[in-house]
């Protein structure tokens, strides 16, 4: 596969992608139209349905067990997707696709705790000229709360672009009282206003960590500001601890080109992508009401 931005490899000794973490909240990602419920143990699912469809999901490296997941108020007639992060056989009865259905970037800071050394000049400059403005007392970061984030998100470049669907995950996550989703906004000391901003979520359980909802309001063009988040990020997820960081959703041949930008951007920071093997379905038969 022609993939543009760094090397591909197999998920390193002791990666969990981030749907494994409890702290993720996978269970969240279903539109909230649709009537959900968790499924399964070991692996553990997540079912959704607006009738009459049935879909069910696991991302795990061990089969589903079927017989367990036929219980539960949506085990109708159901797709099931399996997710793998790193087996790439395939068990009798499931259907494999032809392109991994993800690819995520993967950065070690316990192996590499000086990160800036491994970005690109590019963002090693930026990083440089943020510092400058943060140091005359013109921005800082700062965890900030739901409303606010928010109110700013719905201002920004991304919105007017894209919507607010990752938005309204986020907020869904923090509504259940996720403690481990850190909301990090820019602020323009002088105005007050916050000018950019990224949901950081961490799992104390498997050392990792990811951002999503990240955005940029037009008066930040030219602070730096979304370099400043990544480098907030980085320095945070080491004072926890954090072994992996994930940067989710890369672009390649075959994925919505809307990715590209937000790809591009991403691969200032990492340099090995973890692509992992193609999903595998199968209609399972289940109540028809």
């Amino acid at each position: 596969m022609d993939f543009p931005y760094g090397q591909l490899i197999d998920a390193p000794p002791g990666f969990v992608a981030p749907e494994q973490w409890p702290e993720f909240m996978a269970q969240a990602n279903p539109p909230p139209l649709c009537a959900r419920e968790v499924v399964g143990s070991n692996p553990s699912g997540v079912r959704w349905s607006l009738w009459p469809l049935t879909f069910e999901e696991y991302v795990s490296d061990i089969e589903p067990d079927l017989a367990a997941s036929a219980m539960g108020k949506l085990a109708r007639n159901r797709l099931v997707t399996w997710k793998r992060v790193g087996r790439k056989d395939v068990p009798q009865g499931w259907c494999v696709g032809k392109s991994p259905w993800r690819i995520d970037g993967v950065y070690n800071l316990q192996e590499n705790p000086h990160y800036t050394k491994d970005w690109s000049q590019t963002e090693r400059r930026h990083q440089h000229k943020w510092a400058a403005l943060v140091a005359q007392q013109k921005y800082c970061i700062e965890e900030i709360s739901m409303d606010e984030f928010s109110n700013a998100y719905t201002k920004s470049i991304v919105a007017k672009k894209f919507g607010t669907e990752l938005l309204l995950l986020t907020k869904r996550k923090h509504a259940a009282a996720n403690t481990h989703i850190v909301l990090y906004g820019v602020r323009d000391i002088a105005s007050q206003a916050i000018i950019a901003g990224t949901a950081v979520i961490y799992s104390p359980t498997h050392k990792g960590s990811t951002c999503e909802s990240r955005f940029m309001l037009p008066t930040a063009r030219g602070t730096h500001a979304m370099t400043g988040l990544m480098d907030h990020w980085f320095a945070e997820s080491q004072k926890r601890g954090i072994t992996f960081l994930v940067f989710m959703y890369f672009w390649y041949p075959g994925a919505p080109k809307k990715w590209q930008g937000f790809s591009e951007f991403k691969s200032h920071f990492c340099k090995h992508y973890v692509a992992y093997p193609p999903e595998l379905t199968r209609f399972v038969r289940g109540r028809l009401f």
